[in-house]
């Protein structure tokens, strides 16, 4: 199973909350967040604009553009090593696909894919044709994990039809199974359907995996992104925890040995 953790930014120039902190406040920032993750065991991290929230469903800011830009430059030349994916929330699927191109970003994370979503930030457009099209065009490799019956939203396909429609249809590289909301729970009998439908795609679970709780997920989901849980005080906004990502990987690692000793088994 690959381990995605988060790496929620503070907040980004022209945002409600920004302070005026410059770019190099930001780097150091990932450049750490990151550090511990590597020691923590993680595969890979996503970098996303979690506390610009309330969001616009477009970023169109160049200055908050830029530092994102600059951001993951630093992260890919450091981190060579590491899946390093790129989420501008709301539905900024055609901006992080230009940043991530740019700086060869192994996948983009995109909350409205194939399906439209109603969301607070209003109607959410699906943007599958658009990001297709220019990733053919800039003959990119960076990947496309797209979420379906995304979090922090009503959906107007059900879950089957949102699934089939992305994996068959959306030249996707993998699809996202998240809880309703950041850091809930996600039924793995939702994942379950995912992987049922979309064989030949990865299944990623995007909300709530905790260390109590990924066993849930071993043998089921082929990554998981792992953002509150590890956080100190459980708290999403807050720096990631370095012992408890610690903890939540030496956990996933011992279940995985478990399940590969025994998947063979029947009775």
């Amino acid at each position: 199973m690959i381990l995605i953790g988060m790496i929620h930014l503070p907040p980004l120039p022209d945002s409600p909350r920004y302070r005026g902190e410059q770019i190099q406040y930001y780097i150091e920032y990932a450049v750490n967040e990151a550090k511990k993750l590597v020691n923590a065991g993680f595969d890979g991290f996503i970098v996303e604009n979690y506390n610009d929230y309330p969001f616009p469903i477009i970023e169109k800011s160049p200055r908050k553009l830029s530092y994102i830009s600059r951001i993951m430059s630093v992260l890919k030349q450091k981190f060579p090593n590491m899946l390093i994916g790129l989420n501008i929330l709301r539905n900024s699927c055609v901006e992080a696909l230009d940043i991530a191109c740019s700086h060869d970003t192994d996948f983009i994370r995109v909350n409205a894919y194939l399906e439209p979503v109603i969301a607070p930030e209003g109607f959410l457009q699906p943007v599958a044709h658009t990001v297709a099209m220019l990733k053919s065009m800039y003959n990119c490799k960076t990947k496309i994990f797209a979420d379906v019956n995304v979090k922090h939203g009503v959906h107007l396909l059900p879950l089957d039809m949102a699934l089939y429609n992305t994996c068959t249809r959306g030249l996707v590289d993998g699809v996202i199974i998240s809880g309703e909301a950041t850091g809930l729970f996600t039924p793995p009998s939702n994942v379950y359907l995912a992987k049922k439908i979309c064989k030949d795609k990865l299944v990623i679970v995007g909300s709530g995996v905790n260390e109590d709780n990924i066993g849930l997920y071993i043998g089921l989901a082929d990554a998981v992104i792992v953002g509150t849980s590890i956080k100190i005080n459980n708290i999403t906004s807050n720096p990631i925890d370095e012992e408890k990502a610690r903890r939540l990987v030496i956990k996933a690692r011992k279940l995985e040995k478990i399940y590969n000793k025994y998947k063979g088994y029947r009775k």
